[in-house]
């Protein structure tokens, strides 16, 4: 019975445990076929949690499998694999495909050409795994951060972190500082010590000392001083900022906001002149009587200069402090002197909470709305600051008007006493942290995923850095620990690349040695498979991939990720199979018959011969690659007696599926002449190879005769051929062909074919004629 078996891929797993193993991998795992459009041969059942469609789709979908692809993605992604396929290099691409719900899941679609031993092109083995929880996040923090640094960069106020050094350097500041000094905010991150350069003369030294100060304590800072903007301006500051710590606690740097209160210190400033000119003329009106009325409605007018002067100051500092991304308020913790009320609240107290100025301005109401958990350490903080006037900083949970929780950072310093020497009111500001602690939050999250997939993953991802100085110079920065279970070996013992590849099998550690500097030279991707020994002497079979993901300046590769897989389990069967393949190939090659394959095409019935087995050459004098480069050689072999006998039994097999006779076959003992020639000398060279054989039969004493064929019976790509024939005593001619063929493609044919050499590949830069003799 005949079959045809060329789709089977070779290195495939049939064993039910190996099977098992990869159809509970959290992947995909498949095998496609080396085609443009590529057909599924075989595919996880996982994939139809993944993909939402049975494994069975895939294999009778056929190239039709790629519409799944989300329509933005499917042209890249048919470009990346036509790449792949052209150059036979790994597939490696991330994408959206759609459900059948209409929902889109990101995949990570990696696959590698898997080649035979002689280097022919098989399938491709690939491995599709779920990135749709990391895309997602990955798209949620790029918005939260964009969210944050608009909120950050337009509050109209210098939004800084300064570091701990003694320069004092300044990480950040937001752009409101060019509008505010003058001076760009490149300018300000370039120069370390523009804070201390830009202040005051005459405040300078207090500053500075004060910042040491809380520095060294991490106590709130929350100072006034003068700076020197650009143009010369003396600019009045309130600096408030707080101590950034690490979960630790020890300090990192620190984050504040400094507002522009100059407008509010000059109209202080006159405030005070106009008193104590207010106050002089007085006496001066007291010993002139007679200017007084001249006198008082230049006083008045000039009081209501300057209480006009006054209320514009007040109102530009009551717009600066309204604008603010925060709430400033004031808060009253005693009785005043002038039984007046002096809390305030800025009107963004209803965007953060929901809540009114005037109702926050509650206590009850402002108390009530504490989360419980914060409530009483929130009191208890405040009724040690309305006891001792010191500062009041925490940060709590609010709940809004609507329920949600609010996180904010509340800072107050006291700002006056009453009569009785008892702090009365505070000045502070509160700050929404909510975008910024779910942004952290999320983060931490992002990374407590990431390190579980490094950690606890079936795969170890690592990283490595290389530094192309006077030698070459590889450090591990990153591995997975599940590495040490794999070797059964400590961190410790082979985290050096020394030491690692002295763990190596002896038989693959020059090639990885080798490999591994290709790449750290070159940045190439590899994929390779290579022998560990395990602290109990077992053999692991690693597979090893990577990227380059970093170059420097003049283009040299410096950062690499990658991961290896524990392929033990595949390995070992693979070799069993191939043991059990010599095996089988064994026992073909060693029984005393030829075994045979051959495959007719059910349109056109053109038949092949698919495998012939090597006693061919032993039998019939020709080789199994002669017999299957010539598909239609059986009728030539047949001896002439059976052949008619067996082209019958031949036609029934085909309609009964079965074969089975014995006949004769003509064994090849033969020898032919064969010559190249130009096609100016092949007409001589031609008839000179027929006088040989003229003298060859002469001297046989046997009859002949010389049969010019005609041009109608010529085949192939002859241009001429006579049939020298023998009279036999049987009573007919046995014949001897001789003949020219005119192309060189047919030349090569015929001399696989009818004389059996191995061809050479050579550049002729002419043409050539081939001229040959053969008995028949």
């Amino acid at each position: 019975m005949t079959s045809d078996v060329s789709w089977i891929p070779h290195g495939s797993d049939p064993e039910a445990d190996m099977r098992s193993i990869v159809e509970h991998l959290p992947a995909v795992i498949y095998i496609d076929s080396d085609e443009a459009l590529p057909k599924t041969l075989y595919i996880s059942p996982n994939v139809e949690a993944i993909l939402g469609y049975p494994k069975t789709f895939f294999e009778e979908a056929g190239p039709a499998w790629v519409q799944l692809i989300h329509p933005d993605d499917l042209p890249g992604v048919l470009q990346a694999w036509k790449l792949a396929l052209r150059q036979g290099a790994p597939f490696d691409r991330e994408f959206r495909h759609i459900r059948p719900d209409g929902t889109e899941v990101w995949v990570h679609d990696h696959s590698v050409l898997i080649r035979d031993a002689e280097g022919n092109r098989l399938h491709w083995r690939g491995v599709l795994i779920n990135i749709t929880d990391r895309v997602h996040a990955e798209r949620e923090l790029a918005t939260s951060e964009a969210r944050y640094r608009a909120l950050v960069e337009g509050i109209p106020a210098v939004v800084y972190e300064m570091g701990l050094d003694d320069q004092r350097r300044t990480l950040y500041a937001s752009p409101h500082i060019e509008a505010l000094f003058g001076y760009t905010r490149e300018e300000w991150l370039d120069q370390p010590d523009i804070w201390a350069e830009l202040m005051h003369p005459d405040d300078r030294e207090i500053e500075l000392a004060a910042h040491d100060l809380h520095s060294a304590t991490g106590d709130p800072w929350s100072r006034e001083y003068r700076l020197i903007a650009a143009d010369g301006r003396v600019v009045w500051v309130r600096d408030q900022a707080v101590l950034l710590r690490d979960q630790d606690g020890h300090p990192l740097n620190w984050q504040g906001v400094m507002v522009d209160i100059t407008a509010q210190k000059e109209a202080e400033e006159r405030l005070r002149t106009s008193n104590d000119d207010l106050e002089f003329r007085v006496l001066a009106r007291t010993a002139q009587l007679e200017d007084a009325n001249e006198l008082m409605t230049l006083e008045i007018d000039e009081r209501r200069r300057v209480e006009r002067e006054l209320r514009s100051a007040e109102e530009r500092f009551r717009n600066l402090v309204e604008d603010l991304p925060a709430v400033v308020y004031r808060r009253q913790v005693a009785v005043p002197d002038d039984d007046r009320d002096h809390s305030y609240a800025s009107p963004q107290i209803e965007e953060l909470v929901g809540f009114t100025a005037t109702e926050w301005q509650d206590d009850r109401i402002r108390m009530s709305r504490v989360h419980p958990h914060d409530h009483d350490s929130v009191a208890n903080a405040w009724e040690r600051s309305r006891r001792t006037g010191e500062p009041f900083e925490m940060q709590y949970r609010y709940f809004d008007k609507g329920g949600g929780i609010v996180q904010v950072l509340d800072r107050a310093t006291m700002l006056a006493r009453n009569a009785a020497g008892e702090p009365f009111l505070f000045q502070g500001v509160l700050i929404d942290l909510t975008a910024r602690l779910d942004a952290e939050r999320k983060a931490a999250e992002a990374e407590e995923r990431f390190r579980e997939l490094a950690e606890l993953g079936p795969m170890v991802p690592y990283s490595f850095e290389v530094d192309h100085g006077d030698q070459l110079r590889i450090e591990l920065r990153y591995m997975g620990p599940l590495m040490s279970e794999i070797l059964g070996l400590p961190r410790e013992a082979w985290i050096e690349p020394a030491r690692w590849f002295e763990l190596m099998h002896p038989d693959d550690r020059e090639q990885v040695v080798a490999q591994t500097r290709a790449n750290a030279e070159r940045g190439e991707p590899w994929d390779i498979d290579y022998r560990m020994i395990a602290a109990d002497g077992r053999i692991v079979w690693l597979n090893d991939r990577g990227r380059c993901i970093k170059r420097d300046e003049i283009g040299r590769p410096i950062r690499f990720q990658g991961v290896m897989l524990d392929v033990t389990t595949r390995r070992t069967a693979e070799d069993a199979l191939a043991a059990e393949h010599a095996l089988l190939h064994d026992l073909v090659d060693g029984m005393p018959a030829v075994p045979w394959t051959h495959t007719v095409d059910a349109d056109s019935g053109w038949a092949r011969y698919l495998f012939m087995g090597p006693q061919t050459h032993e039998l019939l004098g020709y080789t199994s690659e002669e017999l299957i480069a010539e598909p239609y050689h059986f009728p030539r072999l047949v001896h002439p007696d059976d052949r008619e006998r067996v082209a019958r039994v031949n036609e029934a097999s085909n309609r009964t599926g079965e074969w089975d006779d014995e006949f004769r076959v003509h064994q090849f003992d033969k020898v032919e002449m064969f010559s190249f020639a130009t096609p100016e000398s092949s007409w001589d060279e031609h008839e000179f190879l027929v006088s040989i054989e003229e003298e060859i039969i002469g001297g046989l004493d046997i009859p002949y005769r010389i049969v010019n064929i005609a041009a109608g019976d010529l085949g192939g790509a002859a241009a001429k051929k006579y049939d020298l024939e023998a009279w036999l005593r049987s009573g007919r001619y046995c014949q001897r062909c001789s003949g020219i063929t005119t192309e060189p493609s047919a030349c090569w044919l015929f001399s696989m074919i009818a004389i059996r050499v191995r061809p050479i590949a050579v550049a002729v830069p002419f043409s050539v004629w081939s001229v040959s003799t053969e008995p028949s």
